[in-house]
C-alpha cells in the first residue's frame, strides 16, 4: 500500500456519526483488496494504541467503514 496510508490516524468523520465496523483475519490484505477496487481510504491500516490494526473507508452510500484484527 502507499505510505500515505501507513499514517497517523486521522479523524475520518463529525461527532456523533455512526461507523459500522467489521473484524477480517487480515487488515493489510484486505486493504490492498479494497484499494485494488478503487477504495480510497481514509486511514489506516494502523496499529491502535489499545493493540488492535485498523483501517477506514467510506462506502459509496457515505457510511464510513473501520475494519480491525
Amino acid at each position: 500500500l502507499p505510505a500515505r496510508h501507513l499514517q497517523e490516524a486521522v479523524p475520518v468523520q463529525q461527532p456523533g456519526q455512526p461507523v459500522v465496523a467489521g473484524d477480517v483475519d487480515d487488515v493489510d490484505a484486505t486493504c490492498a483488496e479494497l484499494v485494488a477496487r478503487g477504495v480510497e481510504l481514509l486511514n489506516g491500516p494502523i496499529d491502535r494504541p489499545w493493540g488492535v490494526r485498523t483501517a477506514s473507508f467510506r462506502d459509496p452510500a457515505g457510511h464510513v467503514w473501520e475494519i480491525a484484527r
